[in-house]
């Protein structure tokens, strides 16, 4: 469908109401003390905007998505990111329910989680289960911790990257890269990047079209290219 076409496409609620996805996706975020609020709430408003897609852009109902978001923690509640903004998860690890696609961000709350067994164990679990696993930042470092990445291409957070890679020595980390995506696991750089990260995904799974709406209800142009990535240089990591 042609970008002109696409820009004329409105939010059709009313008719998102009368009829149901024939598909349903569970997107589980992992929040703890100290994540970083755009780790999460980059990746999850994107993902939440699938819900607005018109129902044209989907061709056959059969394809029509519905996504829904949950929060988990080690327990469910009130959690603080690093800049103080409190999220509510929505489950602890003992309760959260089936999850399709997991997002592990970072943040200077995900160091110490490096050696926090419930949370490794948890993801390990998860991650056998999950279609798709995603990380941002330095949340690559807690699946590196779990051994999810080893033998496997990774990126990460790139001014940290010495202390971001450094749970992952089975890892092969690639230093110039917006994300890393194997299919079934995607790792992004620092922070900003889970949101390209997302939008990239989002395309490849439910196609251009869809992409391209999100792109243009968000106003946000997102970097299509995995690779272009200037900050590895800028920190020093590739000349």
């Amino acid at each position: 469908m042609e970008l002109s076409e696409i820009a004329g496409l409105r939010p059709d609620m009313l008719d998102r109401e009368q009829v149901e996805p024939a598909i349903h996706k569970t997107v589980g975020i992992l929040i703890f003390p100290g994540f970083e609020l755009l780790d999460v709430y980059g990746p999850m408003d994107l993902w939440s905007n699938i819900n607005l897609v018109p129902s044209k852009l989907w061709g056959d109902k059969s394809n029509m998505v519905g996504v829904k978001l949950v929060t988990v923690a080690s327990e469910k509640g009130d959690i603080p990111s690093h800049g103080g903004v409190r999220t509510v998860a929505d489950y602890g690890y003992a309760d959260a329910p089936h999850l399709d696609y997991l997002i592990v961000p970072g943040g200077w709350g995900a160091v110490p989680l490096v050696e926090d067994q419930p949370t490794l164990d948890w993801l390990r679990a998860r991650a056998d289960r999950a279609e798709i696993v995603m990380s941002v930042c330095n949340g690559a470092s807690l699946l590196a911790a779990a051994g999810i990445l080893d033998g496997r291409e990774a990126t990460t957070n790139k001014l940290l990257w010495n202390e971001a890679t450094a749970p992952g020595p089975r890892v092969n980390w690639i230093k110039k890269a917006r994300w890393v995506d194997l299919g079934n696991i995607i790792t992004a750089s620092g922070i900003a990047a889970g949101i390209d990260m997302t939008h990239a995904l989002i395309s490849r799974l439910y196609g251009e079209d869809v992409g391209k709406w999100i792109e243009l209800w968000t106003e946000y142009e997102p970097h299509r290219d995995p690779s272009w990535d200037p900050y590895s240089e800028m920190a020093g990591l590739v000349g």
